[in-house]
């Protein structure tokens, strides 16, 4: 049998590694999106995000590299009666479609900074016209918390960055604030996190 990865050996050992709540700042974010409107969730992982989406009445697919995540996330949609697209994904082989969605998230998607630029490029192409891209991760100053966030330094993300990926969207909100989390074992304390919401204007 071949070994799991890292991201199914976690998983597996835990079905709400961050919990089951999703972010406050997506959700609030996301009542932007018209209703039954078009969302993908990258880098989903279990699901808080998609499932409490889709709960709302949006079209969600959600996306990850993790077949054990992805497994867990269609067992725990069918238990709920949530209609939800799930997509393994690997992001370094994602190509988006134009203009589909209405709205694309990313939480925690945390990954080195050349992959992670194609993929927020993915994000922009991907938007319909009005749509938002929603991102909440960990900046800099995270690194060596154990609150959670990855060990690479270039993982992280930097206010920055996100203004020179989504320089071809209108950022309605950039911030760069300390929360304390209480998501699931995977993060627990004081955090050092950013957050991003940016609209597509015009026509693609």
């Amino acid at each position: 049998m071949a070994a799991l990865n890292p991201w199914d050996e976690r998983f597996a050992r835990d079905e709400a590694y961050y919990g089951l709540a999703p972010s406050v700042f997506v959700m609030d974010s996301a009542g932007a999106i018209p209703p039954g409107g078009r969302v993908l969730c990258l880098a989903e992982g279990q699901g808080r995000h998609a499932l409490a989406l889709a709960a709302r009445g949006y079209t969600v697919t959600a996306m990850d590299l993790s077949a054990v995540a992805c497994a867990q996330l269609r067992s725990r949609a069918q238990a709920l009666r949530l209609p939800l697209a799930v997509v393994q994904q690997d992001l370094g082989l994602w190509s988006p479609p134009a203009g589909l969605y209405d709205g694309v998230v990313a939480v925690y998607a945390h990954m080195p900074r050349a992959l992670r630029a194609l993929v927020h490029a993915g994000m922009v192409r991907a938007l319909a016209p009005r749509g938002l891209a929603i991102i909440e991760g960990f900046r800099a100053e995270q690194c060596g918390r154990p609150s959670g966030g990855p060990a690479e330094p270039g993982w992280y993300y930097g206010a920055d960055e996100l203004r020179a990926d989504f320089a071809a969207l209108s950022i309605e909100h950039l911030s760069t604030p300390e929360a304390v989390l209480e998501e699931g074992r995977g993060h627990q304390g004081p955090a050092a996190l950013i957050r991003l919401r940016a609209r597509r204007l015009g026509n693609l």
